[in-house]
């Protein structure tokens, strides 16, 4: 059987840090059974798993979110301290990328399918969307999607250009609408919150106001970002409902952090996005039927 090929198909990846292990296995059981779209968007983590879905490098979102985070330079106070983030950057998108575990930038580039990945610029508190054909790839590895998982506060901006960029889920947390709007009638929707999850304000306004005073844009976002949030799930939970959406969810009660280090938990979750997806995909591939009747699904 050959790749399933689907046209005016999207494919949106949430982010949600660590939680991203779940993303992991979900796309490796798509790349198990062999289904690509043409249309990827994602935003933080999901952004760097749609990256190894690009480039088709199976079990190479496992071992960069689960395998690599035993190595004190991925995550810690210590990196907060030395390079401004608590997450290792310069670990993860050079020393993993281009050394550990390398990332295939030629198939990544080359790929017909669009990519596309969600920021937030700094001055205007606006989404700023970017193609993976735009850049030269290294280029875009290393600033675009260091930049849409750059959360403020315990990440420093990052330079493209003449402006500076943070996590692109402070504004678009899971952008099915920019998917909706470049052409997908349907899309297929990678989350990382169990069904139900609404967030809530956030209790730290004062502290965000002193260590983000130079970006009063970014404030008025963090303030707003659980209602953001809320909505696009109420949109997309009405999308699903009408069936112009497929939605992949934890199922089971989710026990890992945005910022979990613990090996097992993170390969648990893993296993468990591999065998939940594998569980649905009878009935996801009913869903695809229902999509390739009205003329969207190719297969080659």
């Amino acid at each position: 059987m050959g790749k399933l090929i689907l046209q005016n198909v999207g494919l949106v990846l949430e982010g949600g840090g660590m939680r991203g292990a779940y993303t992991a296995g979900v796309l490796d059981a798509f790349m198990d059974e062999k289904i690509k779209t043409s249309y990827v968007i994602g935003v933080s983590a999901g952004a760097n798993n749609g990256a190894d879905f690009m480039s088709e490098q199976r079990d190479r979102n496992k071992k960069v979110f689960v395998d690599v985070v035993k190595d004190p330079r991925h995550s810690g106070i210590w990196n907060l301290l030395r390079e401004g983030s608590y997450f290792g950057m310069d670990f993860i998108f050079n020393t993993v990328a281009n050394e550990l575990i390398p990332f295939d930038y030629d198939t990544f580039y080359n790929s017909p399918t669009t990519f596309k990945v969600c920021t937030t610029n700094c001055k205007t508190g606006e989404a700023v969307y970017f193609s993976h054909r735009d850049f030269e790839p290294k280029y875009f590895a290393q600033k675009i999607l260091r930049a849409s998982c750059s959360l403020p506060m315990i990440s420093s901006p990052v330079e493209i250009g003449e402006h500076t960029y943070l996590d692109g889920g402070l504004v678009d947390p899971i952008p099915i609408k920019k998917s909706i709007q470049d052409g997908n009638s349907y899309n297929i929707v990678i989350l990382t919150r169990n069904k139900g999850y609404k967030k809530k304000p956030s209790k730290f306004n004062f502290i965000t106001k002193i260590f983000l005073h130079k970006y009063p844009e970014i404030v008025k976002v963090l303030k707003n970002r659980y209602k953001k949030y809320n909505d696009c799930m109420d949109e997309i939970n009405k999308l699903e409902k009408e069936g112009s959406v497929y939605v992949f969810r934890p199922q089971k009660e989710l026990s890992v952090n945005r910022l979990e280090k613990d090996i097992k938990k993170l390969n648990d979750l893993y296993e468990q996005g591999y065998h939940e997806a594998i569980h649905q995909m009878d009935d996801f591939k009913n869903w695809l039927d229902s999509v390739q009747k009205r003329g969207t699904l190719q297969q080659t």
